[in-house]
């Protein structure tokens, strides 16, 4: 019984997978500035390798490809339910809406712009 949806997963989720791990890898650089977002992207791997894992089990048991569906429901679910904790990445400043640069973006959890962030660090020295 051929597997196209299933050996897709398998083949590039793996692949994805460890992106995703390299992305947290890089994280690690700015610890204290970055907590909610390296565990969004751990969060994000786990994710992604139960489904690669799922797919695997799938092709190797010789199951239909339709058995996926739960799953996807499932992920697609927790990602609704959970979104402000797996979806801590802003393209825009809270503050003045100015887009966010790539490193602001992925390694800072303020969601702030590099002039909203000095603002609010000097306010907070001032204070």
């Amino acid at each position: 019984m051929p597997h196209p949806v299933s050996s897709f997963v398998v083949e590039y989720f793996y692949w994805v997978f460890i992106a995703v791990l390299v992305l947290n890898l890089l994280q690690r650089k700015y610890r204290r500035e970055v907590l909610k977002k390296r565990a969004a992207t751990l969060y994000i791997a786990v994710v992604v390798f139960a489904f690669y894992i799922y797919a695997y089990g799938v092709i190797h048991f010789d199951f239909s490809d339709l058995l996926l569906i739960p799953y996807v429901a499932v992920a697609v679910t927790l990602f609704a339910v959970y979104r402000r904790v797996l979806f801590p990445f802003a393209y825009h400043c809270t503050s003045c809406r100015q887009p966010l640069d790539f490193n602001r973006m992925l390694y800072s959890d303020s969601n702030l712009c590099s002039q909203c962030a000095e603002k609010q660090a000097s306010s907070a020295d001032g204070a």
